[in-house]
C-alpha cells in the first residue's frame, strides 16, 4: 500500500515539476490548475494563457519565447500556463476547447469576452507580446483638443459615473491606461488627452511638468470640477484608488489624501524584473521592424512600445519619493549612461531573439491531434495602445 502511493505521488510531482521545467527558472509566467483559472477568469483583467504539455517538444522550444513576451508584458497583461497533461487539469483544458499543443489563448476581459486562440506560426517573443497587446479592449476616449476637454466633463457628467481624464506627453495612450479602462469599463470612464508640451496643463491651471510627466485628473460623479490625483502612476497603485472612488461614496479629498501618503518604496523583486525588462526592451521592439536602423527611426518618432515608464506598470519616471537603493540606482545608472558591461546584455539579449524577417516553419505535430494553424504574421507596427 505504501509503495503504491509513493508512486502515485511521486508521479504527481514529476508532473508538476516537468511542467514548471519547461519554463525558465525566474519566468513571470505563473502556472494555474482548475482553481487559479477561475480566480483569473473572475478578474476583469486581459489575460494570455498557455496550454502546454511537458513532453511537447514543441511547447519545449516555445517556452523561452512565451517567457520573455510575458516579461515584456508584466505586470500590464498577467502570462499565464496551464500542464494539460497533469489529471487535475485535463478536463479545464478541454473544456477551453485545446486539441494540441501549445495552446494559447488570450482573454481579453476574464470569462466576460470570448477567448482568442493564438494561430500564428510565428511563436518568437516578439509576436507573443504584440499579439497580446493589441488586443486589450479600448474603452479609453480619446481627446485631441483642449476645448474638448471641458465638452466630455460636461456630458459625461450627466452620465453618473467617476471619470478620469490623464494628461500625457506620450505620442501614444499608455497601454497602462488602457488596461485600467479595460478593467474599470461600466465603473469610470477614461479618456485622454496628449499635452505634448504641457500647453494644455498651463491652461487648466496645472504646471507644464516635465518631459516624461503625466497627470491624472479625477471628476466625481455629476462634477465638473477636477480633483488631480496625487498617489503614484502605477497600476496597483491607481487600481486602489478607483476601486476606492466608483461607488461614488467615498469623500475624494480623503481618499486622494491617503493615495498622496503613499511611500514609494522600490521592491527589490521588482527592479530586478525592471532591469530584465530594460535589457529585453530593444528585443522584443526590434522583432515589429525590418532591420535595427528602422527600429531606431521608429523611437526617435515616438514609437516605443513600453514608453518610458522605468518601473514595471508604471507612467513615468520612478517617483524620488525615498532615498534610493543601490540596487535602483544601478538600475538608473544602466538605463541612462549604458555602461558598457549591460549594454552587452542588451547585446546577448537581441542575439537570442529570432531574427524578424525570417519565417517560422512548423515542425510536424508531436500530438495526435491538430495542433495551432499558421497564418500571416503581425503587421510590422507598433500596437496604439501600448506604452
Amino acid at each position: 500500500m505504501w509503495n503504491t502511493q509513493a508512486i502515485a505521488l511521486t508521479l504527481v510531482f514529476t508532473s508538476t515539476f516537468a511542467s514548471a521545467a519547461i519554463f525558465p527558472k525566474d519566468t513571470v509566467v505563473k502556472m494555474l490548475d482548475p482553481k487559479g483559472f477561475r480566480k483569473v477568469m473572475k478578474a476583469n483583467e486581459t489575460t494570455m494563457v498557455a496550454f502546454v504539455a511537458p513532453w511537447c517538444g514543441h511547447c519545449q522550444r516555445m517556452a523561452p519565447e512565451y517567457s520573455k513576451a510575458a516579461l515584456g508584458l508584466y505586470p500590464l497583461i498577467p502570462t499565464y500556463a496551464v500542464d494539460c497533461d497533469a489529471d487535475a487539469n485535463k478536463r479545464l483544458c478541454h473544456d477551453q476547447g485545446v486539441q494540441g499543443f501549445p495552446t494559447i489563448k488570450l482573454y481579453p476581459r476574464g470569462k466576460q469576452l470570448n477567448p482568442l486562440t493564438y494561430d500564428s506560426g510565428d511563436r518568437s517573443s516578439s509576436s507573443f507580446f504584440y499579439w497580446a497587446s493589441r488586443r486589450v479592449p479600448n474603452h479609453i476616449k480619446k481627446i485631441g483638443q483642449l476645448d474638448d476637454i471641458q465638452r466630455w466633463v460636461e456630458e459625461s457628467a450627466e452620465r453618473g459615473l467617476p471619470r478620469a481624464l490623464l494628461l500625457t506627453k506620450e505620442k501614444i495612450i499608455p497601454l497602462l491606461w488602457t488596461v485600467l479602462g479595460n478593467k474599470f469599463a461600466g465603473k469610470i470612464e477614461l479618456a485622454s488627452h496628449r499635452d505634448r508640451k504641457g500647453k494644455s496643463s498651463v491652461a487648466m491651471g496645472y504646471e507644464a511638468g516635465e518631459q516624461k510627466s503625466s497627470k491624472v485628473l479625477i471628476y466625481a460623479p455629476g462634477s465638473t470640477t477636477p480633483v488631480r490625483y496625487e498617489g503614484i502612476n502605477k497600476l496597483d497603485s491607481l487600481s486602489k484608488f478607483f476601486e476606492s472612488v466608483i461607488d461614488g461614496t467615498a469623500d475624494l479629498k480623503t481618499v486622494n489624501e491617503e493615495a498622496a501618503s503613499e511611500e514609494f518604496v522600490p521592491d527589490e523583486a521588482e527592479l530586478e524584473i525592471e532591469r530584465k525588462q530594460e535589457a529585453q526592451r530593444i528585443a522584443l521592439a526590434h522583432g515589429g521592424f525590418a532591420n535595427f536602423i528602422d527600429f531606431e527611426d521608429a523611437l526617435k518618432k515616438g514609437h516605443n512600445p513600453h514608453g518610458s515608464q522605468g518601473y514595471p506598470g508604471m507612467m513615468g519616471d520612478m517617483p524620488k519619493k525615498v532615498k534610493e537603493t543601490e540596487s535602483e540606482s544601478k538600475v538608473e545608472s544602466m538605463v541612462e549612461t549604458g555602461d558598457a558591461k549591460e549594454q552587452a546584455t542588451f547585446a546577448a539579449s537581441s542575439a537570442e531573439m529570432p531574427a524578424p524577417t525570417a519565417a517560422h516553419t512548423p515542425e510536424p505535430s508531436e500530438v495526435p491531434t491538430e495542433e495551432t494553424k499558421a497564418s500571416d504574421p503581425e503587421p510590422a507596427s507598433v500596437p496604439k495602445d501600448e506604452l
